[in-house]
């Protein structure tokens, strides 16, 4: 008798589990459309809150190396301001000391080739020039600078300046006011005080670059008297050897003119 109830209760059981199976069937079939469409919906949230996540994440650690980031970045960008003030300064002070020397420039010359700077620089400037040769030799190298910037020869121009530049400072009594070479503006007024002294400074190297040259052209000149005081003492020595072997006459032999020469050269040198 139970088990017969039991039978009944299973069976009762199984065919409401069948008929809730078989509407949940019928009613996925029939909304297929609407269910793949709800799935889709939730799978695309769930892409976008992962994208949104992870977005935000990348932003805020982004936002925390900027941060971090901004003061180093601030640094460079004060460092390399000042070392282009520096040089800025010291090359202004340089120009403003070759301009003072050379007096009334002549226009720059935009075109020109190797060959025509070379030209300008075939005239080697002597000690014994005086101050109006020297300016016009100056002169024409400034007009052909610009120019010179594009071919092999700019650095010799700019050498060749400075030394016509020294060489002029030296025949002069014009004293060369350092005001002259700091006016830019930029730096001198700049609000950074970093940039306001590395201009000041790099002034102050102009200067000293200006009194080293200065210095290597006097040194050159002594040298180069020492050279040609030399070169004169030697030729005085052979044109005196010449003179004694002219005097000599009828030597018994071709080697006794030589003899005679060696030993009048060696009476001289004592």
């Amino acid at each position: 008798m139970k088990n017969t109830e039991n039978n009944d209760v299973s069976g009762i059981v199984l065919l409401i589990a069948a008929a809730v199976v078989l509407s949940v069937v019928s009613f996925v079939l029939t909304h297929l459309g609407t269910i793949l469409l709800i799935l889709l919906a939730v799978a695309a949230l769930c892409l976008l809150g992962l994208f949104v996540r992870s977005l935000t994440r990348s932003l805020a650690e982004r936002a925390s190396a900027v941060r971090q980031s901004a003061p180093r970045t601030a640094a460079r960008t004060a460092a390399r301001t000042s070392e282009q003030a520096r040089r800025t300064a010291a090359e202004d002070m340089r120009t403003a000391w070759i301009r003072w020397q050379l007096g009334v420039l002549p226009p720059q010359q935009r075109h020109g080739d190797a060959t025509f700077i070379a030209v300008r620089l075939a005239e080697i400037p002597r000690a014994e020039w005086d101050a109006t040769r020297l300016r016009r030799h100056g002169q024409a190298l400034w007009s052909v600078r610009d120019a010179a910037v594009r071919t092999p020869l700019h650095g010799e121009v700019e050498a060749r300046l400075d030394r016509v530049a020294a060489m002029l400072s030296e025949l002069t009594d014009e004293e060369f006011d350092t005001h002259r070479g700091q006016t830019d503006d930029r730096f001198l007024y700049h609000p950074d005080r970093e940039v306001r002294a590395a201009y000041l400074a790099g002034g102050s190297q102009g200067v000293e670059a200006i009194m080293g040259t200065i210095t290597a052209v006097r040194t050159q000149v002594r040298e180069d008297a020492a050279a040609r005081a030399a070169a004169d003492s030697l030729a005085r020595e052979r044109n005196a050897a010449l003179r004694a072997l002219r005097e000599t006459r009828r030597p018994a032999r071709p080697r006794d003119a030589h003899a005679a020469w060696e030993a009048q050269a060696e009476q001289i040198g004592r």
